[in-house]
């Protein structure tokens, strides 16, 4: 359990050297300091293939991002082939595609963040909402499409596992 110190943990005591119990403190808070930004055991940090699943982005651009086939489900295009620069990426996955059924995914997209040069607002009544995502969480989803689909048109079993968390055992990834 941690306690908080006071001034009487820094005091000298006779045969103590005054300054072994703040090197101490300090060494102990810089590696807690370090443990709480890492996040604790076993805790992986969020990555952008995460964010494409929690998202649900494979509904409409396939598990693979080659585009959605399933007639039931909106045709997403595929995100591999897209001309889309990071920052197009960025407003369209945070604001979506007005009279499309592309959904803004920004969590307080229109009412809180402007989309489009629009005004604060509510949103438009012909685009849908999305996951609401925070912009650090777009900005991951970005960062994975941008360094790990766009333009990569031969997924390979290794690119396969990054919609996995990792695993190239994945089923769908068993097949490359």
């Amino acid at each position: 359990m941690l306690r908080r110190g006071t001034e009487d943990d820094l005091a000298p005591r006779a045969g103590r050297n005054p300054m072994r119990g703040l090197r101490a403190g300090t060494i102990g808070g810089l590696a807690f300091g370090a443990l709480l930004a890492l996040g604790t055991p076993g805790q992986a940090q969020e990555t952008g293939g995460d964010v494409w699943g929690q998202a649900g982005c494979f509904a409409c651009h396939g598990e693979l991002a080659e585009g959605g086939a399933d007639p039931a489900l909106p045709r997403g295009p595929n995100l591999r082939r897209t001309r889309l620069t990071a920052e197009q990426l960025t407003e369209t996955i945070a604001c979506g595609r007005v009279g499309s059924e592309m959904p803004y995914n920004l969590e307080g997209a229109y009412t809180q963040t402007a989309c489009y040069g629009m005004p604060l607002g509510p949103a438009p009544s012909n685009v849908l909402p999305g996951a609401g995502l925070s912009a650090e969480q777009i900005g991951l989803l970005v960062d994975f499409l941008v360094a790990d689909v766009v333009g990569k048109t031969r997924v390979t079993r290794e690119n396969c596992a990054l919609f996995f968390g990792g695993n190239a055992n994945a089923l769908t990834c068993q097949a490359l």
